[in-house]
């Protein structure tokens, strides 16, 4: 292992390490501004100058090497340091105690304490702009930007939206939207990477401003007044007194601000961050260290979160009586849903009663849901709804590999030398993950197949981008994987070890020739052929579908195709390799993983084996129902045949996610009991008792409306 010197002390290097990396993980300090860990070296600050054997160097652009003898403190570095940071100065009014961005957390403001700055030898000069409010969730601040190049860094190749750029040649240079549009006007997608990294307060939520300081929501005059007043006695203070305030401020506010670590509620793919709170004002999502993220976020992670405390939240439990609503008690709402329900029971019976989980519940509620539906009710008829966007993905997988989820990691996703995008527009529905995948194909060389009907981002992105006619993708991969068999290019060694079956797969491709799948795609054999050798010729590769594929009469065999094309290039087991169904719901997975389902227990242990449903019952000291229960779309089917009388359901809206609204919308009219628990009221009144219409007056029937919240009694 590789030896350094660092101010008198010998470190171990790990293999590439920048120097910056080890000072800081072996417990040295080196200054730095543009620099980020998750960015890499922007180098344009210059403050983490160190000497390394006699020469300046950055030490976040160099690799560290076996015998370097660093100084961090040396004279010469030092005072390469202070010129650096005080060029940075020149272009950021500092007034850290009446700023929002003072949390401990910023950037300059360390730096200025670290380098024990007083004063500042190259005066501020305000810039010839304005602020830039016109994005309605952060605003851009010139005078405050100290020009590092971080957030153009993190839009150019991490988010890879490449709307934000600096043109040097100005004489007063500035960060620029799409070349100098306003921001509203740019090509922005808010997806906040910008903000994220900014290391001051030049880019800012604006949840954030005049409300994060115990002094920043007075009046900009009077701010301006305060800040005068700091700039007279620097001179004579210097910045150290100076910065001592607004440290105390800064632990004034720690009382109470509060930061909770969370998971993201949106899509699958399980971003988390610190969102920061005061009260119930949600100051701002500050994403760091998530496994999934990192520091990237999608508009919706980063600033969609008005619902919080929208005033059309449900406050109450609402029961419905004589055709409207009244607000009711938790005690008469429960009373009322346990009564109700036994009665039905009793009447007619366990399997009269279904229960309808969310995929954006926790693990832990979808497991008491399905509880509550078989050990208590004594029904199989729960299910959540992975039935539209994941169930087929979960049953191909099953067939083929026998896990219905991912077969890898996110990194997995970067490392591919090949991805292959099918019904997925990713850079809307999944756009983090998206980012992974831009930025490997910009940075890293990696190649991008898109199939889908629609030509939207990734397509253009895309090395190649297939159109085929709609409903037949099940053609072209079953086409692809016949070819690669018929021209010696599946991976053999990993077959003979691994895979059963071959031969009747084999046989099943018969039908698949290059020509039928030609004629029935619209592609041609040549971009049918292509796909093939570019899957062969990649070290690894990783297929990303969604619901194009899933959300299709065909889901679960186009699904099993996919799984069998990368078991026949052994693109299974590896670094990079893998099949990824992406969720459209955060909890999708764990919703099924728990046994929100009518054929499975948790883990997926089938209801129809006897020693599987012993456990549960030893368990649960209850007796378990051994028929397969009914799915959603079978519950509707239900409703209507007279069979289904009551159902509960939670966090889903039906009537927009099934193929007929109108066809579930009529079969809920008829329910004899509805439960619904949400958190906003919306289109569930029309649908407890209204005709197809959507009428907002609400209709006749007995039916509860129960609201679903996080946090103690708020609902």
């Amino acid at each position: 292992m590789a030896k350094v010197d660092i101010d008198g002390v010998v470190q171990d290097v790990q293999p590439d390490e920048l120097l910056i990396d080890l000072i800081n993980r072996t417990g040295g300090s080196v200054p730095h501004v543009c620099y980020h860990p998750q960015l890499g070296p922007v180098q344009t600050c210059d403050t983490c100058m160190v000497e390394v054997n006699g020469r300046l160097i950055r030490a976040c652009a160099t690799a560290a090497a076996d015998g370097m003898r660093i100084s961090t403190k040396s004279e010469k570095a030092a005072a390469a340091q202070v010129e650096a940071f005080d060029r940075i100065l020149s272009n950021h009014m500092l007034y850290c105690t009446v700023c929002d961005n003072n949390n401990g957390n910023c950037t300059v403001h360390n730096t200025t304490k670290l380098l024990a700055i007083e004063h500042q030898r190259i005066p501020f000069q305000t810039k010839p702009y304005q602020v830039d409010n016109t994005n309605p969730f952060y605003r851009y601040d010139p005078d405050q930007c100290i020009l590092c190049g971080r957030c153009v860094e993190a839009c150019q190749n991490v988010e890879v939206n490449e709307t934000l750029s600096i043109n040097w040649e100005d004489p007063n240079p500035r960060v620029l939207w799409d070349g100098g549009s306003t921001i509203g006007e740019s090509s922005c997608v808010s997806c906040g990477h910008c903000v994220t990294v900014c290391p001051c307060n030049a880019l800012m939520e604006k949840t954030m401003l005049g409300h994060a300081g115990f002094l920043t929501s007075l009046k900009k005059s009077a701010l301006g007044g305060m800040i005068e007043v700091v700039k007279g006695i620097e001179p004579e203070t210097g910045y150290g007194s100076i910065l001592q305030v607004s440290e105390a401020e800064h632990a004034m506010r720690e009382h109470r601000i509060r930061k909770t670590k969370t998971v993201c509620t949106y899509c699958g793919v399980g971003c988390s961050f610190d969102v920061w709170t005061k009260d119930r004002h949600i100051l701002k999502v500050a994403p760091e260290h998530g496994p999934a993220n990192g520091i990237s976020t999608c508009i919706k992670g980063k600033f969609g979160w008005g619902h919080i405390n929208s005033e059309d939240r449900l406050t109450t439990p609402l029961i419905r009586e004589g055709g409207k609503f009244r607000q009711a008690s938790w005690d008469e709402a429960l009373d009322l849903v346990a009564r109700r329900l036994s009665e039905i029971k009793d009447k007619d019976g366990a399997d009269s009663l279904a229960f309808i989980s969310s995929s954006k519940c926790t693990n832990e509620e979808s497991y008491l849901l399905q509880k509550l539906a078989r050990a208590i009710i004594g029904t199989n008829n729960v299910d959540n709804c992975s039935r539209y966007c994941q169930s087929p993905a979960t049953v191909g997988l099953f067939r083929t590999v026998g896990y219905g989820g991912d077969s890898g990691s996110i990194s997995d996703v970067e490392k591919a030398d090949l991805i292959v995008i099918i019904g997925s527009n990713t850079a809307e529905s999944h756009p983090v993950i998206a980012t992974r995948v831009k930025s490997s194909h910009k940075l890293n060389g990696q190649k991008l197949i898109v199939s889908d009907l629609r030509e939207h981002e990734m397509a253009r992105r895309a090395d190649l981008f297939l159109h085929p006619k709609p409903a037949t993708d099940l053609i072209w991969i079953n086409a692809v994987a016949r070819y690669l068999l018929d021209q010696g290019l599946a991976n053999t060694k990993f077959l003979n070890q691994w895979v059963n079956g071959l031969e009747a797969y084999r046989k099943s491709l018969e039908p698949f020739s290059l020509d039928a799948a030609a004629q029935l795609t619209g592609l041609s054999e040549r971009t049918i052929t292509t796909v093939a050798h570019m899957i062969a010729e990649a070290k690894s590769t990783c297929i990303l579908w969604a619901m194009g594929v899933t959300q299709h009469t065909q889901g679960s065999d186009i699904s099993t195709a996919i799984s069998n094309l990368l078991l026949i290039t052994g693109n299974y087991m590896r670094p990079g390799t893998g099949a990824y169904p992406l969720r459209g719901h955060n909890n999708v997975q764990g919703a099924s993983d728990h046994g929100s389902m009518p054929n499975m227990l948790p883990g997926y242990q089938g209801v129809d084996d006897p020693e599987v449903r012993q456990r549960f019952e030893n368990g649960w000291k209850v007796k378990l129902p051994s028929a397969k229960g009914l799915d959603n779309h079978q519950m509707v089917e239900a409703i209507h045949e007279g069979k289904l009388k009551a159902m509960y359901l939670i966090g889903e809206e039906m009537s927009i996610v099934d193929s007929n609204a109108n066809y579930v919308a009529d079969a809920f009219a008829k329910l004899d009991f509805f439960v619904v628990q949400d958190i906003f009221i919306q289109q569930h009144v029309a649908l407890c008792g209204c005709c197809a219409a959507r009428r907002t007056e609400p209709g006749k029937g007995g039916y509860l409306y129960q609201h679903r919240a996080s946090g103690p009694a708020t609902v």
